[in-house]
């Protein structure tokens, strides 16, 4: 119980820290409406984005922009159709909504990056409601994202 008091009580320091040095991502949780229509276009055409995944989380990149979402080392890629369809057809609920399985359904939806200024958009991402997320410009053209999976109950 300590050591996770602690360890919370350091990502929080982390995120104080971080938050007062750079320039960091506007990051949207889209309307229920407009995430359902996202996350569907996001699927159907994943081929356009370069995908990042973690257990907890999904990152969509445009391929066809000259911006870039940089992630930690510990990420997979999406790199083949066959992939793309058993991620999507293991973690779709039966509203369409692309929801990783451990998550809570109705929490759980798009998300814009966007540049500082708000006026770049720089990828998607789909995280449970309460994980830790931020952005940070690395420069005018590349993002470095920050995530860290929420943790409850002590798990």
């Amino acid at each position: 119980m300590k050591n996770s008091r602690f360890i919370c009580g350091l990502v929080f320091i982390f995120f104080i820290i971080a938050g007062c040095s750079g320039e960091y991502a506007r990051i949207k949780t889209l309307p229920a409406s407009e995430s359902k229509v996202t996350q569907q276009e996001l699927s159907v055409n994943w081929s356009d984005y370069t995908i990042w995944l973690r257990s907890t989380v999904v990152v969509f990149d445009p391929k066809d922009d000259d911006r870039k979402i940089e992630v930690g080392s510990n990420w997979g890629m999406v790199n083949d159709q066959a992939t793309w369809e058993g991620i999507v057809k293991a973690n779709t609920t039966s509203e369409g909504n692309i929801t990783p399985t451990w998550a809570n359904y109705a929490m759980t939806r798009v998300r814009e990056i966007r540049s500082p200024d708000g006026q770049l958009l720089f990828g998607y991402i789909i995280h449970q409601q309460g994980d830790l997320v931020s952005a940070r410009l690395v420069d005018e053209n590349t993002m470095r994202l920050f995530y860290n999976r929420a943790s409850f109950g002590g798990r």
